[in-house]
């Protein structure tokens, strides 16, 4: 009962802070052009609590998935309810009503830039504690005499002790050439690469160990017990030294039970694990739910900044990937719900404030550009609708933004029900299967 509290408190919390951003957005920016706003809600009607304060209500909702904005002339479905007033929403200029309407997705992309910037500056960045490299074939660092596990110490005479502090000073130094110091069977070798330009590199591939680190719940290295710390030396009765060779082994026997041993502090562990299987036909594979054991290391000011915006953008190209395949039967059914979201609240919350903060993050990249999406009465459908405006110079029509918005309730239902579907069936029935088997 106290973890679900804890996970209902944590998703309130979360979705509270990433509504509050969104359409504090829309507020901000129609209340700087002019714009009079007669209410701001968390939550969708019925009302719970507000009160009023000048022109605006303000309140909080009982549907507690969303929030919104009304200002002044513009209905929420349906056609505009516009006087004329100067201080109404239509009165505005096409720039400034998609100004006001693109803040909210903006304000979601500052906020999570922001999260990840002050992540990096207070925890620094996560990184793998190896400099062993296995460079690629017919790459630059192969042609120079370098060889799979060969461990980097020193770039330029900067001594380097894990793959950030290896990346930093590869990038720092690529553009005059870098002398290396490297560590090979105990003996110490230098090599000297040349100077490349800013699109090439050298072919240098990390090894990582095959550490774990974080064990994925209900997959089935947590049901062998398998913890952080531990380091995995056989899979299938092939010894592993690599993770890349570990995941090999692990890929090649989806839904088969194989035998498995690692190390913990000192000690040899066995036993039998079965892969789950992922994808179909030739492209099928086995995964196990872990990833590589990884520390902190601290980073400057500025190497956080560019960090985290560079965070912001490749988690925007992920999702926008993923969206680009959601046809494709084992990507839509991985689409999470309320239920989902909810879970990794409270997962994360439980881990700690890095974890949560990080979290939290990466929702309001999310919303961010689901809510840019073209679909009529998202973000995305009201640009569309103004961008329109500005190309024609008129406003389409009541009958036309009534239908699109009539399709684009229809379609938001749609994948509502799909997300809950895959909802109850990850959280839920798969749960009760369990009790019967």
């Amino acid at each position: 009962m106290l973890d679900f509290l804890s996970t209902m408190v944590s998703f309130i919390i979360a979705l509270g802070i990433l509504v509050f951003v969104h359409e504090l957005g829309h507020f901000l920016v129609a209340k700087r052009a002019g714009i009079r706003v007669e209410r701001f809600s968390l939550g969708y009607p019925p009302k719970m609590i507000g009160f009023t304060w000048g022109e605006t209500e303000y309140c909080i909702s009982w549907v507690p998935f969303g929030g919104y904005v009304k200002v002044a002339g513009m209905a929420d479905v349906g056609a505009e309810d516009a006087t004329g007033e100067e201080w109404e929403f239509p009165s505005k200029s096409v720039a400034t009503r998609i100004g006001v309407i693109a803040a909210g997705p903006l304000m979601n992309f500052l906020f999570a830039f922001v999260a990840f910037a002050f992540l990096y500056n207070v925890f620094g960045i996560d990184t793998i504690d190896s400099t062993q490299v296995n460079p690629a074939a017919g790459s630059i660092a192969e042609q120079r005499g370098l060889i799979d596990g060969d461990r980097i110490t020193r770039v330029n005479g900067t001594l380097v002790s894990n793959a950030f502090e290896l990346s930093q000073a590869l990038d720092a130094a690529h553009g005059a050439g870098v002398a290396l110091e490297v560590e090979r069977n105990q003996q110490l070798l230098n090599v000297e690469l040349p100077a490349v330009d800013d699109e090439g590199d050298y072919g240098l591939r990390l090894l990582l160990p095959t550490t774990v680190g974080n064990v994925v719940d209900d997959m089935p290295a947590a049901d062998l017990a398998l913890t952080s710390g531990d380091r995995i030396t056989g899979v299938a009765g092939v010894a592993v030294t690599t993770w890349t060779r570990m995941r090999e082994a692990i890929s090649a026997h989806p839904d088969e039970e194989v035998a498995i041993v690692w190390d913990r502090d000192g000690r040899t562990m066995e036993g039998l694990i079965t892969p789950r299987g992922i994808g179909s036909g030739e492209d099928r594979f086995g995964q196990i739910g872990i990833s590589p054991y990884s520390s902190t290391t601290p980073v400057g000011f500025i190497d956080a900044t560019e960090m985290a915006l560079t965070n912001v953008v490749a988690s925007s190209g992920l999702i926008l990937e993923f969206l680009g395949q959601i046809y494709q039967p084992e990507n839509y059914r991985q689409v999470g719900g309320p239920i989902s979201i909810a879970k990794m609240a409270g997962d994360t919350a439980e881990r700690g404030a890095r974890d949560y903060i990080n979290f939290l993050a990466q929702l309001s990249v999310n919303l961010a550009i689901l809510n840019l999406l073209p679909i009529p009465v998202l973000d995305g459908g009201h640009l569309l609708f103004l961008m329109m405006e500005a190309v024609r110079g008129k406003t389409p029509s009541v009958r036309l933004r009534e239908i699109s918005q009539q399709v684009g309730l229809i379609l938001l239902l749609s994948i509502m029900v799909l997300v809950t579907f895959n909802d109850l069936n990850r959280h839920v029935v798969d749960r009760v299967v369990e009790l019967f088997q």
